[in-house]
């Protein structure tokens, strides 16, 4: 345990650190730190990232995606920004990172997936249930026939519910469907 701090440490260092020309990070700097990051916080040794290191990872994606935004890979990694910051319950930031890929980059391919993502981080990380259903409709009125297009709808019909009511209510219809 002590190593892996160590190493954390010490990457975390070199990574801040990491030199740049006056006109900012070349493009093999750039990815050079993307990946030394990404080692870190998606390391498999059994220990989570520290918030500190996927806050870092979460900052440099945003800045590969400012200086690639026409890039598919930048915005492969604007999305992956978002996901990061949901699995860190930051779901402002998420939600502005997929708020952008839906609306600003409609023809990438995770455009969908981001724009129920939206309804998602809204729902379950910000508990803005209006803003949820918003999202959600927009996603079925966009996207009608996208496999995600079910799932808005159900969390549509069950926003503000438990974990619980809705447990209860999958035994109830079992019970009237007589299973």
């Amino acid at each position: 345990m002590r190593f892996t701090s160590l190493f954390l440490a010490s990457m975390l260092f070199l990574v801040a650190c990491g030199g740049s020309s006056e006109s900012g990070p070349s493009e093999n700097e750039a990815v050079s730190k993307l990946d030394s990051l990404e080692a870190i916080v998606f390391a498999d040794n059994g220990t989570t990232a520290s918030p500190k290191a996927s806050m870092m990872l979460i900052r440099e994606y945003a800045k590969y995606y400012k200086s690639n935004k026409t890039d598919s890979l930048g915005k492969d990694r604007l999305f992956k920004a978002g996901e990061i910051s949901m699995s860190i319950g930051q779901g402002n930031l998420a939600l502005k990172y997929f708020k952008i890929l839906a609306t600003d980059h409609a023809d990438f391919h995770k455009a969908p997936e981001a724009l129920f993502l939206c309804g998602y981080t809204s729902e379950m990380l910000n508990a803005d249930t209006s803003e949820a259903r918003f999202y959600y409709e927009k996603f079925i009125k966009t996207y009608p026939d996208h496999k995600l297009a079910q799932d808005a709808q159900f969390s549509i019909l069950n926003l503000g519910k438990s974990g619980e009511e809705l447990i209860e209510m999958f035994e109830k219809n079992l019970e009237a469907n007589g299973n």
